[in-house]
């Protein structure tokens, strides 16, 4: 009887002690299923994933090749962080904050003497900058960003570039997201530390976090084995022709693995400290519970709980990053394929992934289809076929006033096409250029031939039939 209780009782403790592997091995299982699904339905050549809880890893994921030479991804790979590069400078600031050689109150002039903003930049403070609340616009940032400078500069060089602009708001009075405001940081922490973007984060940010595949520059990328991604064309990777940006350390170039960003994370699981407190504080209130800080986003959970974020995406990576203060625990997700149309996938990998750790069945993703790419490729093909009808039927349209008026149309619209383009996406052709190739393509062919239609147009009507000439002629 007492051999049967002291079987019984190990068999218990046995199976209470092997169903949290069990369990930690099931949601694993489900985490790598959900991810892999994902990575082959949107086409992406190569990922890595990682989530940190209490402070050490507890799941590493890789997926597929990166860049030009087509190696193995692994925890090591380097990719574009985008956005997230804010967040490191935010870090940056912090730090030079907490040692009191800069100040969330001060000028930008207080830093930057030589820059002039028509007089804005005695109004516009650190915290304005931190916050995207200067009243510099989202297009004016995009105008200075991804320039694709493959020399080392000062960010003085590109920053003076700005002094043409207006504020469209008071600074303080509204969020808008803009390259320029973390650029002019980048420059400010230039101007106070005596180095450059680069050197510095890397001797104080990178180095003391051991992130050893973590860079702010070309050449310092390129030695730990980055590699460009790919840019997205109807949906299908294609090796990216758009180059690496010196100058886009501070608001979109900083390159990281997997395994670094990890380190990254840790960081706010940590113990309390100073510079940590101030970097996680809330600097700005957009919204009800949504908040920007030092280069970070503040929001919440459906279940309420406070989330720490950001996403980055450069022409041909995307990338998330997040982390749950009550719970301890956050992840990082590193692709190397973009496109403007197809950002809003990533964060439903995200999401997808916060659910199955909290043990809810995550929703499907739904995959992309290229529609705006095929309702343009159907109004191409329209302009060309009734360009080749007006030709081979042409004698039949001369001197049809509607012709005339449809050929005036079609060179009205070829010119103004781009124009509005910009405008109503507010982005400079650059950025539609890199972000969007295809649809860039296009748009300029469907431009081309609307101008071919309307010069076909006119042509036809002014045309004399051959017949009435040699009447006259005789």
């Amino acid at each position: 009887m007492k051999r049967s209780f002291v079987f019984s009782l190990i068999i218990i403790l046995f199976a209470l002690s092997a169903s949290p592997v069990a369990a930690s091995s099931n949601m694993e299982s489900k985490l790598t299923h959900y991810a892999d699904n994902y990575f082959e339905q949107e086409k992406i050549p190569g990922a890595a994933i990682a989530i940190v809880e209490q402070g050490e890893v507890m799941y590493e994921h890789v997926w597929g090749i990166a860049g030009e030479d087509k190696q193995r991804v692994t925890n090591q790979t380097p990719f574009a962080l985008g956005s997230i590069s804010k967040s490191f400078t935010g870090l940056a600031i912090a730090q030079l904050i907490s040692e009191e050689k800069l100040s969330l109150d001060y000028y930008i002039s207080d830093y930057l003497p030589w820059l002039q903003l028509n007089g804005a930049e005695d109004h516009i403070t650190i915290r304005h900058l931190l916050t995207h609340t200067s009243g510099i616009s989202s297009y004016d940032g995009l105008k200075v960003a991804d320039q694709g400078i493959a020399e080392q500069i000062k960010l003085k060089q590109i920053v003076q570039r700005l002094s043409t602009i207006s504020l469209t708001n008071n600074p303080g009075s509204e969020h808008q997201y803009s390259a320029a405001n973390y650029l002019i940081l980048g420059a400010i922490l230039e101007e106070v530390t005596d180095k450059t973007f680069a050197e510095y984060m890397k001797h104080t940010i990178f180095s003391p976090l051991h992130m050893t595949h973590t860079a702010a520059d070309k050449d310092s990328a390129n030695r730990t084995g980055y590699r460009v991604g790919y840019q997205s064309w109807f949906g299908f990777p294609v090796q990216s022709t758009v180059p690496y940006d010196n100058s886009g350390a501070a608001y979109s170039s900083i390159t990281s693995s997997a395994e670094d960003m990890t380190k990254f994370i840790q960081l706010f699981s940590g113990k309390s400290s100073p510079i940590l407190n101030k970097y996680t504080e809330k600097l700005y209130k957009k919204e009800s519970e949504v908040y920007y800080g030092y280069g970070l986003r503040h929001t919440k959970l459906d279940s309420g709980k406070d989330i720490i974020w950001h996403s980055g995406s450069t022409p041909d990576a995307h990338a998330e990053f997040f982390y749950l203060p009550e719970e301890d625990w956050g992840a990082v997700i590193l692709t190397n394929k973009n496109h403007i149309l197809e950002e809003t996938s990533l964060p439903l990998l995200k999401e997808g992934i916060i659910d199955i750790m909290h043990g809810i069945e995550p929703e499907r993703i739904p995959s992309y289809f290229p529609s705006t790419q095929l309702i343009l490729c159907f109004i191409m093909a329209a302009i060309l076929l009734w360009s080749i009808f007006l030709i081979i039927r042409r004698k039949v349209y001369q001197k049809k006033k509607p012709v005339l008026i449809g050929g005036f149309l079609s060179l009205i619209c070829s010119s103004l096409l781009i124009p509005i383009l910009i405008y109503s996406s507010q982005s400079p052709w650059h950025s539609i250029s890199a972000f969007a190739p295809d649809l860039a393509f296009l748009i300029i062919t469907i431009v081309g031939l609307l101008c071919l239609h309307g010069i076909i147009c006119i042509v036809t009507y002014f045309n004399q039939p051959a017949r009435k000439h040699k009447e006259l002629g005789t």
